[in-house]
């Protein structure tokens, strides 16, 4: 029971943080690399309170709209690419230990045992991509907006939509949930500055399989999700 249990709370956390991916590339235009460093640095915030993470993560997006809002993609992504290196230094510098093990808590769901913070993040993450799908389906004026700033920023500013805002928010939003699941996801593992690359290369390849299907990209990362996460665990298990 445990197993399916982590099964599925890996492959709800990793579809939340692969429709950041593609949110960022589809409509910030930025394949951000600092993506994987905000997740780590949420492990690292949250010896001293996990609470903070959303803010910190928030900020780094902010900085990284700021930064990058008159770039091309390219230009963009490699600065993202360098901001990731800054915080993996910042972290090496101020903890000047290379591997750190996370407290967790064990909680009991269903005569299965499971860590509470991973439970937690599983929350978060169905939260989060239940929000954006029923918006995505009920809300067809919001879906259209994004649909504009996505396919031309420039023409989004003609029907007076704030592309540049629309732009910060998903950044800021992006970095704010990944450094907040990290947070909680590490929780109970020993982390070293580099950790967060792994759930960022499979949070891009399951978001890389998802925009194959164009239309339908943002409505198939979790069955991708369900599906890479399964063969993972068949693989492991």
């Amino acid at each position: 029971m445990s197993t399916y249990l982590l099964y599925l709370f890996s492959a709800f956390v990793y579809a939340s943080l692969a429709l950041c991916v593609l949110l960022s590339y589809k409509i910030a235009k930025v394949v951000n690399l600092s993506l994987g460093s905000a997740f780590t640095l949420g492990g690292y915030l949250s010896t001293f309170n996990p609470l903070i993470s959303p803010t910190v993560g928030a900020l780094i997006g902010f900085l990284l709209h700021i930064c990058t809002k008159r770039m091309d993609t390219g230009r963009a992504t490699l600065f993202s690419l360098g901001l990731a290196i800054a915080i993996e230094e910042v972290l090496r510098i101020s903890f000047r230990v290379e591997y750190i093990l996370l407290r967790s808590e064990v909680i009991y769901l269903f005569g299965a045992k499971l860590v509470l913070e991973h439970f937690f993040a599983f929350l978060i993450s169905a939260a989060f991509i239940t929000s954006f799908l029923v918006l995505d389906i009920r809300s067809p004026s919001s879906k259209l907006k994004l649909k504009i700033v996505e396919e031309d920023p420039e023409i989004a500013e003609i029907y007076g939509i704030d592309a540049e805002k629309v732009r910060a928010v998903i950044l800021m939003i992006s970095s704010a949930l990944f450094c907040c699941l990290g947070s909680l996801y590490l929780a109970g593992r020993i982390i070293s500055p580099t950790i967060g690359w792994f759930s960022l290369v499979f949070s891009f390849i399951i978001a890389t399989i998802a925009n194959v299907f164009r239309e339908k990209a943002y409505m198939s990362i979790l069955p991708v999700s369900l599906g890479l996460c399964w063969l993972m665990w068949q693989f492991l298990y």
